[in-house]
């Protein structure tokens, strides 16, 4: 998948949120849903690793909840880097990437 088509999709479906639920998004609304839904994932991996309610909830439908909770955390990270107008893909390769080439080099 390319990051920015998934960036666009990502944005339309948060423009609809927006409309459909009257909130308004701001450089707060960015970084707090974010940490939303960093909650919402732990709140999941503490059911999925027995260390939380099961809320009556399978294996399999506890682990589905973690991935839908680390897709709305995906989601969140490039709506606030779209807003704050970041270019993840340079990021990552200046801040992760680049030790590929010092590792490469040992």
């Amino acid at each position: 998948m390319d990051l920015k088509i998934i960036t666009k999709k990502v944005v339309m479906v948060s423009d609809q949120y927006e409309k459909n639920c009257d909130i308004k998004r701001d450089a707060d609304w960015y970084i707090l849903k974010l940490h939303e839904e960093v909650g919402e994932l732990t709140q999941n991996y503490l059911s999925y690793t027995l260390r939380g309610r099961k809320r009556n909830l399978t294996p399999e439908e506890l682990k589905q909840n973690m991935s839908n909770e680390v897709a709305d955390i995906l989601g969140q990270i490039l709506l606030f880097a779209n807003y704050h107008d970041i270019d993840i893909e340079k990021s990552m390769e200046d801040k992760w990437f680049s030790y590929l080439t010092l590792n490469a080099d040992e």
